[in-house]
């Protein structure tokens, strides 16, 4: 599945195409170290346009709750200031 989503060229967005993933993600999923989660956001947001954003985090590798509240901590301290100003 993730190989036939790879190859669609792009996705209307406001009436207008743009490319379907950045950085071989859908614009709407932000995955990775901090760096490329504030990176991934602020491509999102020029791509978008979007004033808000709606988070979700996940641990789909564990039921332990520690992980998320690991997770959460790390966007307070490593993603938040870097997309304060956008």
């Amino acid at each position: 599945m993730r190989d036939g989503l790879l190859r669609l060229d792009s996705r209307n967005i406001a009436g207008e195409a743009r490319p379907s993933f950045i950085g071989g993600a859908l614009p709407i999923n932000f995955v990775g170290s901090p760096d490329t989660v504030v990176k991934q956001i602020k491509e999102s947001r020029d791509q978008t346009s979007a004033g808000v954003i709606d988070l979700m985090f996940q641990t789909p590798s564990s039921r332990d709750a520690s992980d998320l509240i690991r997770m959460l901590e790390l966007f307070g301290r490593e993603v938040l200031p870097g997309i304060r100003d956008i």
